[in-house]
């Protein structure tokens, strides 16, 4: 059987493979985050032949089935297909790699945050496009993700690592981790990224969401980008604001939104998503990325789609629950 889209692309379903899965091994790339079925990313347009459900469509809304929406990472072809997802040219000359990295460093941000920092062996550099994320395979096996929050141009992967209540990891990270510890990483993954932009860019951020953002500044500071940048950062109190962005050669507008009223906050409150539309009344001329809880994408695009924006110029990176 086989998979085209509108572009004409083509490619091999593999039997009991996902469409998505598929693409990938035939060295394509699709709209892709948690691969799940959970943040809705893959999200694409069934429009022609049958397929078979792998995993359950979580993200998908009555409306979405009404017009043949399907997830490619949880569907499988029955038939041949065709299908509008589109193949994301950025993406041809990046690499899955399995690497072993050690801790370079450690730092603790706040009471459940850190600040890690992995070096690879010296002969071996991660090509990844900014915005996207690796795993983490610990020494048990046990497999997590992590947004890259600094730029390729770098030596260092740098991650942002929030506790977990009885997380299989964050006991590690938080309690026994040490310099020099020896992990092994796999990656680049997921297809949150920098598209080619003629629009206003506005990122949406709530918690260590704020990792492919950064990577993604961090590269527009150095390429030195001249288009109007916003930034709305959320978290639910004034310390979780553990980074500041410092980026005197872009045009960067940056707006931190505490989630809760506080007596000490003299700045904004609310939602990222809510905050941004009250500070804004035209959204034809922006491009949204938006990263973090998996609530805070779907209200953010729930909002932002009611108020006009374009559904091609939403992208997002939720974080999901393993």
């Amino acid at each position: 059987m086989k998979i085209k889209n509108l572009e004409n692309l083509q490619f091999k379903a593999e039997k009991g493979q996902s469409i998505l899965d598929s693409a990938l091994s035939s060295g394509h790339a699709f709209e892709y985050s948690c691969k799940n079925g959970q943040c809705g990313v893959c999200k694409t347009t069934l429009l022609e032949g049958k397929v078979t459900e792998l995993l359950p469509q979580t993200a998908l809304t009555e409306m979405d089935k009404q017009q043949n929406k399907i997830l490619s990472c949880c569907c499988t072809a029955k038939t041949d297909l065709l299908i509008d997802a589109e193949d994301l040219s950025a993406l041809k000359n990046i690499e899955v790699k399995t690497l072993p990295a050690r801790i370079n460093k450690i730092e603790k941000k706040t009471a459940h945050i850190i600040e890690l920092e992995l070096r690879l062996p010296p002969t071996t550099k991660l090509n990844f496009l900014e915005g996207q994320y690796i795993d983490i395979i610990a020494s048990n096996g046990i497999r997590r993700s992590y947004s890259i929050a600094n730029s390729a141009n770098k030596q260092v992967i740098t991650l942002f690592i929030k506790k977990v209540n009885q997380g299989k990891l964050s006991e590690y990270w938080f309690h026994q981790a040490k310099e020099n510890d020896l992990l092994r990483l796999e990656g680049p993954k997921g297809t949150f990224f920098l598209r080619e932009n003629k629009k206003q860019i506005v990122f949406l951020a709530t918690g260590t969401g704020i990792a492919p953002i950064k990577s993604i500044l961090d590269k527009l500071s150095e390429t030195g980008a001249t288009f109007d940048i916003s930034l709305y950062w959320g978290n639910r109190e004034p310390e979780d604001f553990f980074w500041q962005p410092d980026y005197a050669n872009l045009n960067l507008t940056y707006k931190p939104v505490l989630s809760k009223q506080n007596k000490a906050w003299a700045g904004e409150i609310g939602y990222v998503q809510n905050v941004f539309v009250n500070n804004n009344n035209r959204l034809d001329n922006i491009q949204i990325y938006a990263c973090g809880s998996l609530e805070m994408i779907s209200s953010s695009q729930n909002v932002l789609m009611e108020q006009g924006l374009d559904e091609k110029y939403f992208y997002s990176e939720a974080f999901v629950s393993s």
